[in-house]
């Protein structure tokens, strides 16, 4: 059996921090800035528009009686909500990973 990280009972673990910070090549930070920006405003266009569509289609699946319709808006509305939250999940992953320096 291989103990990797192993100390007494009574020490307490230490916390271990990167000494590298990231940083963005010189000259490719407002770049990156602005391609980051236009990506977020993308997919939040996606979402609202997808959300959109699907409430129509629940819509008009109602209006038409059309139960397929119907259904496959209800489908896109819980697609969108679940785009939604993993969007909200990888910007945050994302602003850990680049952050804004070293703390």
């Amino acid at each position: 059996m291989v103990v990797l990280n192993a100390w007494p009972a009574t020490a307490a673990p230490m916390e271990l921090t990167a000494a590298v910070c990231p940083e963005a090549p010189p000259g490719m930070q407002t770049f990156a800035d602005q391609v980051t920006a236009w990506a977020k405003w993308g997919v939040l266009a996606l979402i609202g528009i997808g959300a959109v569509v699907s409430l129509g289609s629940i819509l008009v699946g109602r209006i038409f009686s059309h139960p397929h319709a119907s259904r496959y808006g209800a489908m896109g509305v819980a697609v969108v909500v679940m785009v939604a939250i993993t969007y909200t999940v990888i910007l945050v992953i994302l602003d850990s990973i680049t952050g804004s320096g070293c703390t």
